[in-house]
């Protein structure tokens, strides 16, 4: 009875000594935040993340009662900033803005991507959906896309493209588009959206695949001719313009979008409260607004509902990556 009583005893006392060691633990998550989050936004200040980021950061400080402070960490094309994320601690206090480009497709065509997406981040939710948009030079002699494939067709290799990059989400959306309408335009990668738009508006190169933000001011003023949308439904910001659904193309559902992620590690608890918080920023009427005035539509997700798009994209791009043989140049 004495062994039996000690034996109780002792669990007793671990149990308890247990208990104060997870006491602060547990405190802590149920009292997050109660420091400042960073932001991370792996790209330079005065793009169209960088602006999203800053107006969902300052709503969400109102949100969370606390600082939510802008970090951007611009360079490799994103993956810098994207790296640090992975390689934060997971304590809730370190969240990323970070495109869909960097987690389904750069990871699967270069070797040297020190973090694995699906392993090393935790989805939170997606922030903005950015439709891509298929503009032409007025040079080129079509007035809408059917005539545009009918003119690739009879001038294959005369006209040129350009993208955000080699193996960027826009490479690969015109090379889907190219293989399903049987047309050779010649591909132009670019390293930044504004030497893009300059060659483009000069008649360098005659085509863009790009984000609709990029184009759309010359859109507007008639410098640039719309010939397509890729997602499911028209852009708020160009009601007029048809998607490639609309004119054929089955299941063509391609956008640039923007989602936040937390480092491994970040209790569920926490990352439940930073989606709920973003959630309600995402839905606020003036967010909404000010994100479709620069092209961009909110897009609040649940946790599971984005790693569902996650693991999509990555199977969808791999088929287009094996398909045009795309490489990613050094």
């Amino acid at each position: 009875m004495a062994i039996a009583y000690l034996s109780r005893a002792r669990r007793l006392l671990l149990a308890g000594a247990l208990g104060v060691a997870a006491a602060p633990f547990a405190f802590a998550q149920a009292n997050w935040p109660t420091q400042p989050v960073k932001m991370i936004v792996p790209f330079p200040a005065g793009g169209p993340t960088d602006f999203a980021a800053r107006l969902i950061a300052e709503k969400l400080t109102k949100s969370l009662g606390q600082p939510v402070v802008v970090d951007n960490r611009g360079g490799a094309a994103g993956m810098l900033g994207t790296t640090a994320l992975a390689q934060s601690k997971g304590d809730g206090y370190t969240i990323g803005l970070i495109g869909n480009g960097l987690v389904t497709l750069t990871p699967y065509v270069r070797k040297d991507v020190p973090f694995d997406p699906l392993k090393d981040l935790v989805p939170l939710s997606k922030a903005v959906d950015i439709p891509l948009l298929l503009v032409a030079n007025p040079a080129v002699p079509v007035k809408n896309m059917k005539e545009f494939i009918q003119y690739a067709k009879a001038n294959p290799g005369r006209m040129s493209y350009g993208s955000d990059g080699q193996a960027s989400l826009t490479h690969l959306t015109m090379e889907m588009f190219k293989h399903q309408q049987g047309i050779h335009v010649v591909h132009i990668p670019y390293r930044g959206t504004a030497q893009l738009t300059n060659d483009l508006l000069a008649n360098t190169i005659q085509l863009s695949m790009s984000g609709i933000a990029g184009p759309l001011p010359h859109v507007k003023s008639g410098k640039l001719n719309p010939l397509a949308v890729t997602s499911v439904k028209r852009a708020a910001a160009l009601p007029d313009v048809p998607t490639m659904i609309e004119l054929g193309m089955k299941d063509f559902d391609v956008t640039t979008w923007f989602s936040f992620f937390a480092p491994a590690g970040v209790p569920a608890p926490i990352a439940a409260k930073l989606n709920e918080h973003i959630n309600l920023v995402l839905k606020d009427p003036e967010v909404i607004t000010k994100l479709r005035g620069s092209g961009m539509e909110a897009a609040p997700t649940t946790q599971a509902e984005l790693d569902r798009i996650v693991r999509r994209y990555i199977a969808q791009w791999q088929d287009v990556i094996k398909a045009a043989n795309i490489k990613l140049e050094d």
